[in-house]
């Protein structure tokens, strides 16, 4: 089938770029350690990436949950109080929604059958025989608890703060690994909601409005914020709020990888076009920036061709994503789901208000002492942007071909 083949490229193209540029940026960037932040870093990317394959709910929780301590450490790694305190808040935070999902795990496995396994194929397989509502209550705290993981409304305090404050190359990692992770972890227990066929108030439904919740969350936040590194993550968590609409939508396996390799891409170029721009600014206040004091123009517009790919363009596989999805929603008669698009256009806009005084900052060349890192930098995100558009004509060409399902 097409999918599988769609999910075989793209999976190899989410490793290798995740894996190059989380590592190379660990080495390009001035002040850190590499022989500490390194092997935390592959080790981080590993356990999240081998959760993907996992087909047992307690070993694909305890690889998440590895990533949420070694995060930790990655943050703290900045040694300064305010990194100490978003490492704690990462780490309670998080514990305590995965620690819910661990319970739900739990009841759910017992509410399925009288010996108790996690196996994914085995509850799947059951879920419809033994309809009760200990299932009910496990697929509740199960969907909960990742969504803590995942960033949705009302436990998502943890984002904005991890994403501005750490470094970075982190801030990217994180922004880009671990929604995938939780999202692939989350859409079986949608499946399972689905197959329910006694009366219950549905947790996929909860886990549509905590989506919308948090899109709508970002939109007024975004407005008062004028801090770059902010706006950045902002941008993050509205894609972590367009995720949990998107699990609702419970699409085909290959509309499914594609948007989840198109995010791995996408936040990736987000933040590594932030490290371009903040290596050359003198500071991360937009209102505090001096026009006079000058910027390349290779800063500002990699940057904004970087919002421009998560959003706005045709050749952007985000585009292609949202395209597909508005699709089966009216396909399914979802008309309400034009919401979600409107609310992109919002963030959008508000967005390109919130940088229009980048644009506005006189020209000029790169600062000499930050000649050659930038140059790196800026080679890696030229690289992010060349891959991003390779999967945007590959999914293309798989539509207009006939694979995808065709929507």
């Amino acid at each position: 089938r097409n999918f599988h083949a769609m999910w075989t490229a793209t999976k190899k193209a989410a490793i290798f770029i995740n894996l190059f540029s989380s590592i190379y940026f660990a080495f390009t960037k001035s002040d850190a350690n590499v022989k500490r932040w390194s092997p935390l870093i592959v080790a981080f990317s590993f356990v999240l990436i081998i959760s993907w394959f996992m087909t047992d709910f307690a070993t694909q929780w305890v690889l998440i949950e590895a990533c949420t301590l070694i995060g930790a450490l990655l943050i703290s790694m900045s040694q300064n109080e305010k990194a100490t305190n978003v490492a704690w808040k990462f780490l309670f935070l998080n514990s305590f929604g995965m620690g819910i999902a661990f319970l739900g795990l739990v009841i759910l496995s017992y509410g399925v059958h009288n010996v108790i396994s996690m196996n994914i194929d085995v509850i799947m397989e059951h879920i419809q025989e033994k309809q009760n509502p200990i299932i009910e209550v496990g697929i509740w705290l199960v969907v909960f608890g990742y969504s803590t993981k995942l960033g949705l409304f009302p436990n998502q305090y943890w984002v904005s703060d991890t994403y501005s404050e750490s470094p970075r190359q982190i801030s990217a990692l994180f922004a880009s690994l671990i929604p995938v992770s939780v999202s692939i972890a989350i859409r079986p227990i949608v499946k399972m909601d689905e197959l329910m066929l006694i009366p219950h108030f549905s947790s996929k439904d909860a886990l549509l409005v905590m989506g919308i919740s948090t899109m709508v969350y970002s939109i007024l936040t975004l407005y008062q914020v004028r801090d770059i590194r902010r706006i950045t993550s902002l941008i993050a968590m509205f894609h972590n709020g367009a995720i949990g609409v998107f699990l609702w939508l419970n699409t085909s396996d290959g509309i499914f990888y594609l948007a989840l390799t198109s995010l791995v891409v996408i936040k990736a170029l987000i933040f590594a076009s932030l490290g371009v721009l903040r290596l050359d600014l003198s500071s991360r206040i937009i209102d505090e920036i001096n026009p006079k004091e000058g910027l390349h123009p290779m800063s500002k517009f990699i940057y904004l061709g970087s919002i421009f790919m998560a959003f706005a363009v045709p050749i952007s596989p985000m585009f292609l994503s949202d395209m597909m999805a508005m699709r089966m929603a009216v396909k399914h008669s979802y008309y309400w789901y034009t919401l979600v698009p409107c609310l992109g256009i919002t963030f959008f806009a508000i967005t390109l208000y919130k940088i229009l005084p980048i644009m506005n900052i006189d020209s000029r060349g790169f600062k000499l002492e930050n000649y050659k890192m930038i140059r790196i930098r800026i080679g890696l995100t030229l690289f992010l942007f060349a891959i991003a558009i390779l999967i945007a004509v590959y999914g293309f060409y798989l539509f207009t071909t006939g694979g995808l399902d065709n929507v």
